[in-house]
C-alpha cells in the first residue's frame, strides 16, 4: 500500500520539487510580497505566512536557540530569523496559506521533555530543515502518514513542508476541464478582465476557495477588478449544453 502511495502521490512532487534551489514546489501558493532579512535585525514571520529565502551564500540566524541553517529555506510562522553574516542583507518571498491550502509549513521544537510527533492521516511530511539526534533525516526525505518522531533533547529543531493529499487532489479535480470540448477562459493570471472565447451566453458565478460565491454575471465576460487578489473558482454553465466548466483563476 505504501508502494502504491509513493507512486501515485509522493513521486509527482518529488519530480516536481527536485530542483529544491527554486523551490518551485511553492507556486500553488499566493505571493504577497518580500521581506528583507539583515543581519542582527529580526524577523518573526506572520501568521498564515511561509518565508522563503533563496540566497545561496549567506546562512540564516534561526531564533530557536540561534541555530544556523543553510538556505535556500523556508521558515513557517512564529520563528524568527535574521541575517548572519551579510551587511546588506538578503529578500525573501512571502506565501501565504490558510486552511484550504494543500502546502503547510510544519515546524517543532522540542523543550527538554520526552514528546512524540506524528505525521497525520492523508498528509505527508517533506523534510526541509532538520537538526534531530535520534533520527538521522535530512533535506527531502518524505515521512508518510502514522510515522512517528520523539526527543527529549532540547535543541533539536524540525522544519517540513506538509502536503495534504486530499486537498490536493481536490484541487486538481476543479482543473480538470475537457479542452477538446471546453472553453478557454483567458488571461489567467489577470488583473480584471477575463473572456471566454465562445459566442455562447454563459451563467457565470465566482466562488472564493471557502467556497462563498462573491461575484455572479451573464454573458461571456467576467469584470474581476472589484475583486481582492487571490485565488477563485469561476464556473461557467452552458445554457444549450447544460455543462458546467470550472475553473481556477488567479486574480492578482
Amino acid at each position: 500500500m505504501k508502494k502504491l502511495l509513493f507512486i501515485f502521490f509522493v513521486l509527482p512532487f518529488i519530480n516536481y520539487s527536485q530542483n529544491y534551489l527554486q523551490q518551485n514546489f511553492l507556486l500553488p501558493l499566493e505571493i504577497t510580497g518580500t521581506q528583507l532579512i539583515q543581519e542582527g535585525v529580526e524577523f518573526t514571520v506572520p501568521d498564515n505566512t511561509i518565508l522563503h529565502l533563496l540566497d545561496r551564500t549567506g546562512s540564516l540566524q534561526y531564533g530557536y536557540n540561534y541555530q544556523g541553517l543553510d538556505c535556500p529555506c523556508i521558515i513557517g510562522p512564529g520563528n524568527t530569523v535574521a541575517h548572519a553574516n551579510n551587511n546588506e542583507g538578503v529578500y525573501g518571498i512571502l506565501y501565504a496559506f490558510n486552511e484550504n491550502s494543500y502546502v503547510k509549513p510544519i515546524t517543532i521544537n522540542n523543550q527538554g521533555t520526552w514528546n512524540t510527533w506524528t505525521v497525520p492521516e492523508n498528509k505527508f511530511w517533506y523534510v526541509l530543515q532538520t537538526y534531530w539526534y535520534t533520527e538521522g533525516f535530512e533535506r527531502g526525505d518524505i515521512l508518510f502518514a502514522g510515522k512517528e518522531i520523539s526527543t527529549n533533547e532540547s535543541d533539536n529543531y524540525f522544519l517540513a513542508l506538509e502536503y495534504d493529499i486530499l486537498a490536493y487532489n481536490s484541487s486538481l479535480s476543479v482543473a480538470s476541464v475537457d479542452l477538446k470540448t471546453a472553453p478557454t477562459l483567458f488571461p489567467n493570471p489577470t488583473n480584471s478582465q477575463l473572456s471566454l472565447n465562445s459566442d455562447q451566453n454563459y451563467k457565470i458565478e465566482v466562488y472564493d476557495l471557502s467556497g462563498r460565491k462573491v461575484m455572479e454575471t451573464t454573458g461571456n465576460k467576467l469584470n474581476m477588478s472589484v475583486l481582492s487578489n487571490a485565488t477563485y473558482l469561476v464556473k461557467a454553465f452552458d445554457k444549450q449544453t447544460k455543462e458546467t466548466n470550472t475553473y481556477r483563476v488567479v486574480k492578482n
